[in-house]
């Protein structure tokens, strides 16, 4: 039986989590959903397509992926199983004087991800390491970022953020026509799937 995009894009984001748990420190909620941005941003700038099938936020504290935030307090079977995920009343100053933080249950499974998409992974893990949260809103709240673009550019606070403003023109960047097309393409493969 075939796996559906979004089964597919579930295990991936449920295998980032587990793996940016598992390789890098101080993974609470903020850090984790700033990993996963660039995961995904990144991505898409290079190929179109998303990792985790996650839509982000521009939320004050940066791009918060809303579906996975609403699901921590009841999570889906499958993330529960993979992720213990652990809420105190220490303060992180991020969501309401509350800190979650994340730790792995299961083994990382790269089979889940392509070359580029794994490149992706361990280049953040190697990055970010040894930085906390705070550290990381320097580089998300960049001036020109796409969170920036529609928090402080277009002055929509908690709308979604177009990962097409990830696009540039620099090296390694497609096109938004090429994004289009790509677009496109995922369309018509999901309409033939049903």
């Amino acid at each position: 039986m075939a796996r559906t995009r979004e089964q597919v894009a579930r295990n991936k984001m449920i295998h980032a989590i587990v793996f940016f748990t598992k390789n890098t420190k101080f993974c609470n909620e903020l850090k984790l959903y700033k990993l996963l941005c660039h995961l995904d941003f990144d991505v898409f700038r290079e190929t179109g397509k998303t990792v985790t099938g996650l839509d982000y936020f521009a939320w004050p504290m940066g791009p918060v992926p809303k579906h996975l935030r609403d699901e921590l307090p009841n999570q889906k079977a499958d993330l529960k199983a993979a992720v213990s995920i652990t809420t105190t009343s220490e303060d992180d100053r991020t969501f309401a004087g509350k800190r979650t933080d994340f730790k792995a249950r299961v083994p990382f499974n790269p089979l889940h991800f392509t070359k580029r998409e794994l490149r992706h992974l361990l280049r953040l893990a190697e990055i970010f390491k040894e930085t906390h949260a705070d550290d990381m809103t320097a580089v998300s709240h960049m001036v020109g970022s796409p969170w920036d673009q529609v928090f402080n550019g277009q002055g929509k606070h908690y709308d979604q953020i177009p990962f097409r403003l990830a696009l540039d023109s620099k090296l390694g960047s497609i096109t938004k026509e090429q994004a289009d097309i790509i677009d496109e393409e995922l369309n018509e493969a999901a309409a033939l799937a049903e």
